[in-house]
């Protein structure tokens, strides 16, 4: 088992082995188990570990009501937003809008309980021209739109229900952006819905695609990626790798692919890491499962050149932002001054907590 300074990590590594792989674990001497539920709900995997931690006979009874406390929250969400999903997609197959399931919602059946892996949001390719359909379903059931800019439109709904309808999956504006199209190779899931699946090489290319979009674009991202990335690849799936392999080459991040599996091995099947693995685990560790939010503030600081820039960007977006999250500027552009009071206030009643993480970081930023 690969080994850093941290009793809290090494443990951690330990317990998502036997989570994974169906073995128990040890105690855990030495470790801070207070430390250990803060690194778990930073990486989102304490879903994982806690069935092999339990059984581990490790925790005292409090911290067992705590970690179950967690653990009951997660439960709770996951029964809400599945059933939110359920009626979501009856609404895309009776409008006949195509869309397909990305990463957590098709990576989380590769675990031994689709309920191990944790999910922040549900995330959908959808068929970008049918968008105006697409937000009026979603009113209609009651969510607000959060974003519209970028690369997907994002819907929320009291009090946890996240759902991403991406009409791409990677941004033209970052620095990694290859052309991938998973609609050449999906597949229609059944005569009777819209949906489709991705092909399980494509997902695979997804999986390691986005992890370094976060690593490299965003400076971020945590270890439940391979976890994803060894089940993906231990699944007895028969995967196209002379497909997969040439896709990576195009999209310069071979190297990448084999550090991270190379890590995955390390960590699941006890092989001896290089330096790039080791330095790539140091990196998983540094913030949350996303990285430390402070990234994204700095990256926005940069972009818009101070603190001003990004505030001014805050309340007033470009007109093609706000055109995108409300349509009737496009018919009606006079109404654009009316629409950012609108958007000020609408913003502060339902994404308080996100203006509040900005001004937070912002403050710490001289």
């Amino acid at each position: 088992m690969i080994k850093t300074k941290n009793a809290e990590i090494d443990y951690l590594l330990t317990l998502l082995n036997s989570a994974i792989k169906g073995t128990d674990a040890p105690e855990g001497d030495g470790v801070d188990f207070d430390r250990l539920l803060k690194l778990a709900r930073e990486q989102q995997v304490y879903t994982t570990v806690l069935p092999v931690l339990e059984k581990s006979g490790a925790l005292s009874e409090e911290q067992k009501k705590e970690w179950n406390n967690h653990r009951l929250s997660e439960l709770k969400k996951t029964i809400t937003v599945d059933s939110e999903r359920a009626i979501i997609c009856e609404e895309l197959d009776r409008e006949k809008i195509k869309y397909m399931f990305l990463k957590g919602l098709n990576i989380r059946d590769y675990y031994p309980k689709s309920s191990m892996r944790q999910m922040s949001d549900n995330d959908i390719l959808y068929d970008e021209t049918r968008r105006d359909d697409l937000c009026r379903i979603m009113k209609k059931l009651g969510y607000y739109i959060g974003a519209s800019g970028g690369i997907s439109d994002d819907f929320y709904k009291k009090p946890y229900a996240t759902f991403e309808f991406h009409r791409t999956l990677f941004n033209p504006e970052e620095e990694f952006c290859p052309e991938f199209d998973p609609w050449v190779n999906a597949k229609p899931c059944s005569k009777d819905s819209s949906r489709y699946l991705m092909s399980k090489e494509d997902n695979y290319i997804y999986a390691i695609g986005h992890m370094y979009k976060h690593y490299y674009c965003i400076d971020g991202c945590g270890v439940r990626f391979i976890c994803d990335l060894y089940l993906l690849t231990h699944s007895g799936d028969e995967l196209d790798f002379d497909y997969i392999n040439k896709t990576l080459s195009d999209f310069g991040i071979s190297d990448f692919n084999k550090t991270a599996l190379e890590l995955a091995e390390a960590i699941f099947e006890d092989k001896e890491p290089g330096e790039s693995a080791k330095e790539l685990l140091d990196f998983l560790f540094e913030g949350g499962v996303f990285g430390k939010s402070s990234y994204d503030i700095d990256k926005e600081l940069e972009k818009y050149g101070s603190k001003s820039g990004f505030i001014l960007h805050r309340v007033f977006p470009g007109v093609e932002d706000m055109k995108r999250e409300y349509r009737i500027l496009e018919e009606k552009p006079l109404l654009l001054p009316a629409y950012y009071v609108y958007r000020l206030f609408d913003k502060y009643k339902h994404n308080r907590k996100y203006m509040k993480r900005d001004i937070d970081a912002l403050k710490n930023k001289k």
